[in-house]
């Protein structure tokens, strides 16, 4: 009688890895961040001899507007004088896709939101060419703690918090800045740096107080950083001084990862409480993208290589891994040197110097730790 021999499972699973990797990760390029070279929101109200006519010169005006919004967005503010100024028919074969929303019509008149898709390839080489330097990536979002100080009585969480009532304003109810059609069209984009602000659930009182918040106490505030899937908690203490009409708000921000500075800043004028909290937060918040920015420009010169082993117990660990890898903007070719049932051992190149790799790998809650010389790459909590 003949027996019939099972292969051991870890035996199959490193065969399957092993073809896996062969098959997908020979070599890799980056993926951009999803939604990075799209531009939303664009709104547009055009008239015309006919409604045709109307809705092709909103079309027209929608990709130029967003492409212009798209680079501003990838861009430090100080470069914006030298971004390109491109005809609408040179921009239109950029397009690779327009969705409508909200559209309205009448005999002469087309209103409309538009998304337009760019094509990664053919943006990128603009501003290399012009030597303008960009951040091609998206961050988790940071999540603010608003603290205002009354009469001496700091608060958080209870009312009155008019400085707390502001940020939800703007960034739960897509509040944005009034003005200019730029303006309204750069707040319309996915932000590089998302913000968020707490609900102020129950949960979130009891999990941070407003002590807590002032003196960033560990635990606390990695504790609902966690619960928002925030990057980093940032404070922003504020005060308002109103002297015969004349209203001066002080405030200082400090971000828990302390990867900028503390910041003092004060504001004076509006004619409402509401309009210099206003100025305020969109201040701050153009500080922060820029931020983010300066922080994440690759020096595209600069090659590297790095070996790391990667612990996997399935499949599907090593899919994910490898699927936020390759959304990276930095790496630009992985290849794997051996595989084995519980590890991964891979090459990875990249472009930019290794602090802003680890960050960009701890955006994808994946952490790359120097052991004692070997570099390990894992998902969070596994190292």
């Amino acid at each position: 009688m003949m027996e019939t021999v099972r292969p051991n499972n870890y035996f199959i699973l490193a065969q399957t890895l092993a073809l896996f990797a062969t098959i997908f990760f020979g070599t890799i390029s980056a993926a951009s961040a999803e939604g990075l070279f799209s531009a939303r929101g664009i709104s547009v109200d055009v008239t015309a001899s006919s409604a045709n006519e109307a809705r092709e010169i909103a079309i027209s005006e929608a990709q130029v507007r967003a492409f212009n919004a798209l680079l501003r967005k990838l861009t430090p503010e100080t470069y914006h004088t030298e971004l390109p100024s491109l005809p609408e028919t040179e921009i239109a074969g950029m397009v690779t896709g327009v969705q409508v929303k909200n559209e309205k019509t009448s005999a002469t008149r087309y209103l409309a939101d538009f998304t337009v898709d760019f094509n990664r390839e053919r943006i990128l080489p603009l501003l290399r060419a012009r030597d303008i330097p960009y951040a091609e990536s998206i961050s988790k979002p940071i999540l603010v703690l608003p603290v205002y100080e009354d009469k001496g009585t700091k608060n958080l969480w209870d009312e009155p918090n008019p400085w707390r009532d502001a940020w939800i304003d703007i960034f739960d109810n897509r509040n944005g800045p009034e003005g200019n059609l730029q303006r309204q069209d750069d707040w319309a984009q996915i932000p590089v740096l998302p913000v968020r602000v707490p609900v102020g659930t129950l949960d979130d009182m009891k999990a941070v107080t407003v002590e807590d918040a002032i003196y960033l106490r560990e635990e606390p505030i990695r504790s609902i950083a966690e619960e928002y899937g925030a990057s980093a908690v940032m404070v922003a203490y504020a005060s308002l001084q109103n002297n015969n009409g004349i209203r001066r708000l002080d405030i200082s921000y400090q971000r828990s990862d302390m990867l900028t500075p503390a910041v003092v800043e004060s504001f004076t004028g509006g004619d409402t409480d509401e309009e210099i909290f206003r100025a305020a937060i969109f201040d701050m918040f153009q500080n922060l993208q820029e931020g983010w920015k300066d922080q994440n420009i690759l020096d595209r010169s600069v090659e590297n290589k790095l070996a790391v082993s990667t612990t996997i117990n399935s499949l599907k660990d090593w899919v994910d891994v490898k699927t936020k890898t390759s959304e990276i903007p930095a790496i630009q070719q992985v290849k794997v040197r051996e595989i084995s049932v519980g590890n991964v051992f891979w090459e990875i190149e990249f472009v930019g110097n290794l602090s802003q790799l680890r960050q960009a790998f701890a955006q994808k809650s994946l952490v790359l730790d120097d052991a004692e010389g070997y570099w390990t790459l894992n998902k969070q909590g596994l190292n």
